[in-house]
């Protein structure tokens, strides 16, 4: 039998390219895997700690439907952790692109408040909030100009509302009861629940202009960013500005990977969080990281060496997934649009750009949208 070694490299040049779904091998690389141990597993009991029931079954259908673990769901428990130290990056090169993803708000923050009344006071809807780093700036500015009624956060994670409460705390120490963390998913109805209008003394009983923030990228990641956008337009109102940052592909400086499929990396710690929680162990598949020209995105995925199978518990019931060699689990994507595709697709989702504006390295944008009217 080949080692997993060299299994690894046959594997990586003889399967077929594709982002999801079954994929196989022909002759005698197949032979060779279907004689490896099938491996059975069970998640380990931290997966149900960390998952409710509702979202243990969103995996096993995201798994069996479309070959994808959930990203939003490694935020939770101690992948919060390993999402917050990967914010810190070894790479010299990322620094500039980092430092625009926390800056931009704050840079353009007169620009956005030209789009508000100027009488009325400002309220930010943080969807998504992370360490708060990109808002803190925009926040100080607003309470230098007695504008900020109130910040609102929604995450499906405890743990990461934490970590933005004790920012906030630390910043701004005499601001506390201004700031509201909400658990919940604001893809769903959870976010008419903080995209609520209210009233601020002090302001002539002026309704709050809501700026909604959706920071670092995180609308590139969900599958479809387009129905999220549609279901928070849907809640804003017509005074409502979004506020998204996002890497854009400005068609220079493209790493490799997107012209190649690159096995081993490169990839990010917290992205194989969801598979180690399922038990199953990194030898038994390898990560590609590359590029969809189909969907223009930017992929990290598991593409199995040996034959898996996972038994859940679902309630009374238990529910199964198996992978067999050469099927691939997306683990992460990034929609990777360049700056008229991003106009296009808020356009087309009823919103219209009001400011565009480039972070000092180009590849990072803010973009501020309104309902169409």
């Amino acid at each position: 039998m080949p080692s997993l070694l060299s299994l690894g490299g046959a594997l990586a040049s003889a399967i077929a390219e594709g982002v999801s779904g079954r994929t196989y091998v022909a002759g005698d690389v197949l032979s060779a895997v279907m004689r490896i141990q099938q491996h059975a597993v069970s998640p380990h009991e931290d997966f149900y700690r960390t998952y409710s029931a509702t979202q243990v079954d969103a995996v096993v259908d995201s798994l069996n439907h479309r070959a994808e673990f959930p990203y939003e769901l490694t935020y939770l428990g101690d992948g919060s952790e390993m999402w917050r130290e990967g914010e810190v990056s070894s790479n010299p090169e990322l620094t500039p692109m980092l430092s625009d993803f926390d800056t931009l708000l704050t840079c353009h923050a007169e620009q956005l408040l030209a789009l508000a009344p100027s009488s009325s006071p400002v309220q930010i809807v943080d969807l998504g909030p992370g360490t708060t780093r990109p808002v803190r700036g925009l926040i100080r500015h607003l309470l230098d100009r007695s504008r900020l009624t109130g910040y609102r956060a929604i995450d499906i994670s405890a743990e990461i509302l934490e970590l933005a409460r004790e920012n906030l705390r630390v910043d701004f120490p005499a601001h506390a009861e201004r700031f509201a963390l909400c658990r919940g998913d604001f893809t769903g109805p959870d976010l008419a629940r903080v995209l609520t209008a209210e009233r601020s003394p002090g302001h002539d009983d002026a309704d709050p202009v809501r700026f909604v923030v959706l920071a670092g990228g995180t609308l590139y990641n969900f599958a479809e960013p387009t129905q999220v956008l549609r279901h928070v337009r849907h809640v804003m109102s017509d005074h409502d500005v979004l506020l998204l940052t996002l890497r854009i592909d400005t068609g220079v400086d493209r790493p490799p990977f997107m012209d190649q499929v690159s096995v081993g990396g490169p990839y990010k710690p917290q992205q194989l969080a969801g598979l180690d929680l399922l038990a199953i162990d990194r030898s038994w598949y390898v990560t590609e990281t590359g590029f969809d020209r189909v969907r223009s995105e930017v992929f990290v995925r598991a593409r199995f060496l040996e034959p898996v199978t996972v038994t859940f518990d679902v309630g009374d019931d238990q529910k199964t997934v198996s992978f067999e060699p050469g099927d691939t689990v997306l683990v992460w994507r990034y929609l990777y649009h360049d700056s008229a595709a991003v106009v296009d697709q808020l356009t087309r989702c009823g919103l219209q750009v009001r400011l565009f504006e480039h972070g000092q390295g180009r590849q990072v944008v803010l973009v501020a949208a309104m309902r169409a009217q």
